[in-house]
């Protein structure tokens, strides 16, 4: 795990986030997956998305991509459906003291996680629910539904 500090342009964004991520893959995930990000301004300049494609060609669900990922549209990952909030509520039980102290929960927390088989097979749970729920609806509107 690591932090970073400061703001995060496309350049930080490329080389501190996204070459280390893809150095990590597999090959399989880089051919047949597909890359998902928000639309903030460093995800999605023309530099950033002419890097990932040649990993994931026309596999990118990002703004300004062949796949835009609505603003505003229901979270389907893991990350924003489970893993923010997830640590967020272990965080704030009592006050952060200082930026170690936030590091130092924020580390324990994605350790318990970790070391807990059975709340990540209810995130899976969760998200297989989530896509069958987006597919049925046909890309329509779940979030009445979840």
């Amino acid at each position: 795990m690591f932090f970073l500090s400061g703001n995060i342009n496309g350049i930080r964004y490329r080389t501190d986030i996204l070459h280390p991520f893809l150095e990590q893959l597999h090959d399989d995930e880089l051919s047949e997956g597909y890359f998902q990000q928000d639309g903030a301004t460093p995800h999605s300049t023309r530099e950033t998305l002419n890097l990932l494609q040649e990993f994931y060609d026309d596999r990118i669900i990002s703004r300004n991509s062949n796949i835009p990922w609505p603003p505003r549209s229901c979270d389907l990952t893991p990350c924003d459906f489970f893993l923010w909030p997830y640590i967020k509520n272990r965080i704030f039980t009592r006050p952060v003291q200082n930026m170690d102290d936030l590091k130092e929960r924020i580390t324990a927390s994605i350790n318990h996680l970790n070391n807990s088989p059975e709340i990540l097979q209810n995130v899976v749970t969760g998200m297989k629910k989530r896509i069958n729920l987006c597919y049925n609806e046909q890309g329509g509107p779940v979030q009445h539904l979840i």
